[in-house]
Formats: C-alpha cells, structure tokens, sequence
C-alpha cells in the first residue's frame, strides 16, 4: 500500500496479485500494450465482476491471455492455416487471434459466440503471471468507451485509488493488440491496433484486409462497438477549426503551432511508436484539464 497525500494506493506485489487472482478476485495487470482488468479463466464470478466494474456490455467478448501456444490446444477446436506461422512471429505480442473454441471456455467470455480471442502478452512481468495463475481474460483497464490506462495512475483514476494494481511501468506500446480472425481462406483485420497491415506481409505473403463491423451485427471482438477509447473532450481531427479558436492542440515535435493553444505534444511525427505510447494518456490529460 503506497500513501500520496489523503489517497491510499493499492499497489499489489507480484505474489499477492497471484493470491488475489487465485481467490477469485480481479487485479490491474500490465501487458506491453495496455493495463489490464485480469480474472483468472476458472473464475467465473470474477469474469463477471469485470463487465460490472467496466461498465462493458455482455455482447463484448474478453480476449484470452495465455503464457503458451501450447495453451491453446486446451480450448481450439481447430486451426486456421498460417496460424503457427503467425503465432512464431508475433508471439509473445501485440496479436490476438480469434480461434474455434469448445465448452471450456465460458459463454459469457465469448459473449456466446463460438470463437475466442487468444494472446500472448510480451510484457515479462505479466508472462510470468500467466505461468503461476493459467490463463486470464483480460480487457483493457478502462471504464468502457473512456481511453485505456497505459499507467498504473490512469487505472486508479477510472476505478479508485484502493484498486489493487499491479505495477509495471508504462506501457511500451500504449495501443490495444491487433485482432485478426480467418475466413474465406485468408486473415482479416477486424481491429486495428499495434501491428500495421503491412506487418504481415512477409509472414502471409499478402496485406490482410481490414474488415469493420455492419452496424446491426453483434461484434465477434473487442474494440468493434460504436464508441471506443474516447475522451469526454471533444476532438476535431486536422484543420477543420481554425487554430486561434482551440484551447488545446495536440501536435507534433517537429511542427510549429501560432496562436494562444497550449499545445501537448504527442512524439515525432517520424514515430508512429512514440506516438501511440503517448495517445491515450494525451487523451485523459485533456479531461484532466477540464
């Protein structure tokens, strides 16, 4: 328990997070991407206290994250072709999989549908969390539609400061997995996230497609609902606003901005992974500031 001011944090040792996990309860997790709200698998009053804390509606299915690809012969009915090639080249990391699944795994995880999502989080702390606990669902740690917590403070700000966290410094890649799924003979793209397009082509020898959902289909994985890591304030995309009307920018290092904006700046402009490390907390900084 760590002491700032009136505020008492919780931030939970390595040993006691597995404890925590063990009895049932959910614990903030780091991953290379973003926090996490983890429950274990095997626990499902816990799998549900999640979508109670998130706010998340039951439709949204949870991604599986596993410390093995051996682990998923415990769930996958079946695999698509290429899929241990991509497992071999971006295992551990930023993918998830969306995989035929058997009865082991939960409806409510799968939001009844017959696929799952699965992972392997690159971040060292949580892989070795993943060997003591097994597997753990594990969406973003963030109220749903609220901008994800790539630190331990954002996740206090969303759920309190007693929230048992688990420390893992800030969070490397700061943008969700890239979530792809197999069908009509090639992978899809169904939620863009850390790993580009282009990223796969040397391992499928093609540029997947990125497929959005229809409005009136229920989403097959996270990320696919109408609003998503959104801040409250509202955002104008280029230069739609005339700059002298903006209380705040967020620009570039390498770019010059007139007028009386106070300007966040977001990276280089020649860093897409400075950039994505900085979004989301360049997002909640602005409801910070009202």
């Amino acid at each position: 328990v760590e002491r700032r001011g009136a505020a008492v944090k919780m931030r939970v040792t390595f040993e006691q997070a597995i404890d925590l996990l063990g009895e049932g309860k959910v614990v903030a997790v780091p991953t290379e991407t973003v926090y996490g709200l983890a429950a274990r698998l095997d626990r499902p009053a816990a799998i549900e206290e999640i979508f109670a804390l998130k706010r998340r509606p039951k439709i949204n299915p949870l991604i599986i994250h596993i410390s093995d690809r051996s682990d998923c012969n415990l769930f996958v009915t079946s695999f698509p072709p290429d899929f241990d090639r991509l497992a071999a080249s971006f295992w551990p990391g930023p993918l998830t999989c969306i995989l035929p699944v058997n009865a082991a795994v939960p409806s409510v995880v799968r939001a009844g549908l017959s696929t799952a999502g699965f992972r392997i989080p690159s971040h060292p702390l949580t892989r070795e969390l993943l060997k003591h606990t097994g597997p753990l669902v594990m969406p973003s740690a963030n109220l749903s539609g609220r901008p994800s917590s790539t630190r331990a403070d954002h996740v206090e700000e969303d759920f309190g400061a007693a929230f048992p966290v688990l420390e893992g410094g800030v969070c490397a890649r700061g943008v969700e997995s890239t979530i792809v799924l197999h069908r009509n003979e090639k992978w899809e793209i169904v939620r863009l996230g850390s790993l580009s397009p282009e990223s796969f082509v040397p391992v499928l020898g093609y540029r997947p497609a990125v497929i959005s959902k229809e409005d009136k289909e229920k989403p097959i994985c996270p990320g696919q609902l109408f609003r998503h890591y959104a801040p409250r304030a509202h955002l104008i995309l280029g230069d739609s606003l005339k700059r002298e009307e903006a209380p705040f920018i967020l620009g570039f290092r390498e770019r010059s901005y007139g007028g009386s904006a106070r300007v966040m700046v977001l990276g280089s402009l020649f860093s897409a992974e400075e950039v994505a490390e900085n979004l989301y907390a360049a997002l909640r900084q602005l409801d910070v500031e009202g």
